[in-house]
This record gives C-alpha cells, structure tokens and sequence, in this order.
C-alpha cells in the first residue's frame, strides 16, 4: 500500500486558504523557495487554485508532501514564457486549450521520485487514466 495519499481523512475539497497553506508547507521543505518574496507564493499558486490546476499529494499523516501546478498554454503564450524570464501567465492564459505545461513541481526532499512516479499514474494530475 502507497503511503502517498491524494486525500486528508477522506477529505478531497479545501478552502483556498487550505490550499495555499499547503503549498507552503511544501515550500518549506525547500531551501530554494526561500529566496523569493512571500508575495510569489500567489503567483505560483492563485491562479492554480482558481482555475483547478493544483494537485496535492499527502504522506500517510496528512501532511502536504508534494504539489504540482499547470496549465494548457497555445503557441503564442507558450513563446512569451520561454523568452521572457519576468512573463506571468494572466488568467485568462491558464486554460487556453493547447499543450499541457507543468509551471511549478514542490515536493518534500527525498520523495521526488515516488512522487513523480505517483503523478504520471494520474491524466492530468487529478483524473485517473482511462483505458477503455
């Protein structure tokens, strides 16, 4: 059995504020977070939350283990990311309808590949695959 949980005692719907605490927590474990302003903490996770493009995973206690964000960029969008390094994406570009992109991955050192190994099970983090 997974110690990785995609719950909190059976608990699969948080308040926003929930949901940035955990990203927190994950960023905790990270010393390369704590060189950005606490202001970028929404950037990486406001819209995320807003738009359903979070995914958090749980050790066996409850406690965030890991998040992953994305989005569904078009060409265009997808140009003006790579070039320019102070590009964020608006709302409105979180859910163009074209390529999946994976903007932020946070996880607690030590775990990253049973995460990743975790995730990819997962069609687009949060709906199980289907082979029908």
């Amino acid at each position: 059995m997974s110690y990785i949980r995609e719950t909190i005692r059976g608990k699969d719907e948080w308040t926003v504020y929930e949901q940035i605490g955990f990203a927190v927590s994950c960023m905790l474990y990270n010393r390369n977070y704590s060189l950005y302003p606490v202001l970028t903490i929404q950037y990486w996770t406001e819209y995320a939350i807003q738009h359903n493009q979070i995914k958090f995973l749980f050790d066996s206690r409850g406690f965030p283990l890991a998040y992953i964000t994305w989005a569904y960029l078009e060409a265009d969008t997808e140009a003006r990311l790579l070039r320019d390094p102070e590009f964020r994406l608006h709302p409105s570009e979180w859910n163009e309808d074209g390529r999946i992109w994976i903007l932020d991955f946070c996880c607690k050192p030590g775990f990253g590949r049973k995460v990743i190994d975790y995730l990819i099970q997962l069609q687009p983090w949060g709906k199980e695959k289907y082979d029908g």
